[in-house]
C-alpha cells in the first residue's frame, strides 16, 4: 500500500490566510478618513476604490474558491484516513463482523 503525505496544518493554514486576505481585500471597511488625509489624497483614494470595484469581486471569489479547496482537500483526506482505519478495524474481526 502506497503512503500519502498530506500536510492537512498547512493546507487549513492556507485556508485561514486566504480567509484573512478577504477580509483585508474590503478596503472601504478601513476606515480611510478623507479629512485626515485631505482633499487630493482623499480624491486620488477615492478614484482608486472605484476602478478597483471589479478586481476586489473577482479576487474575493477566486479567495473564495481556493479556500473551499482547501477544505475540501482536509475533509477529504481526513474522511478517506477514517475510512481506511474502519477497514483496518473491521479486517481485524476475523469475518465474524463483531
Amino acid at each position: 500500500m502506497a503512503e500519502i503525505d498530506m500536510p492537512g496544518a498547512e493546507v487549513e493554514s492556507m485556508g485561514a490566510l486566504l480567509a484573512r486576505v478577504m477580509e483585508l481585500i474590503e478596503t472601504r471597511a478601513s476606515g480611510f478618513d478623507a479629512v485626515a488625509v485631505g482633499p487630493p489624497l482623499a480624491a486620488a483614494g477615492r478614484e482608486f476604490d472605484e476602478r478597483w470595484n471589479d478586481g476586489r469581486f473577482q479576487l474575493k471569489r477566486e479567495c473564495k474558491a481556493l479556500r473551499e479547496g482547501c477544505e475540501a482537500i482536509v475533509k477529504g483526506f481526513a474522511d478517506a484516513d477514517k475510512e481506511m482505519a474502519s477497514a483496518l478495524k473491521d479486517d481485524g474481526d476475523g469475518g465474524t463482523g463483531k
